[in-house]
């Protein structure tokens, strides 16, 4: 059974970045522009979820809350929840570690570096 990586961006090209970055990695990834399609998303493929990446700021509602959410509905989940942002500030890496996040990938990313933190997470 294959692992799944759930993206949360508002960014088409960061969705395409994303993909090509993790096409040679044995994982099915599936693209979320919103906190309604990241909730069906992970609803639909909670049994194989290794891995949710979401970015901090959203047009509807910012990761911060999103990862809250996720948190109170699934809280005996199995998937890592990772920030993926261009947010560098230490303030928020503090916020999003306050909320349990399992770790904060940096925007723009460097494609072996992302494969291997990726790799490492859904282990």
């Amino acid at each position: 059974m294959r692992k799944v990586i759930i993206l949360m961006d508002d960014s088409p090209e960061m969705h395409l970045i994303t993909k090509k970055a993790l096409e040679t990695l044995d994982i099915d990834f599936i693209s979320c522009h919103n906190e309604k399609e990241l909730l069906a998303a992970i609803i639909q493929n909670t049994r194989e979820l290794a891995l949710v990446l979401l970015d901090i700021y959203m047009p509807d509602k910012n990761g911060f809350l999103v990862i809250q959410n996720i948190k109170d509905r699934f809280a005996r989940r199995k998937f890592k929840i990772v920030f993926f942002t261009s947010i560098k500030e230490k303030k928020y890496i503090l916020q999003g570690m306050s909320l349990k996040a399992d770790g904060f990938i940096i925007k723009p990313f460097e494609v072996e570096d992302f494969r291997a933190k990726i790799l490492k997470l859904i282990e």
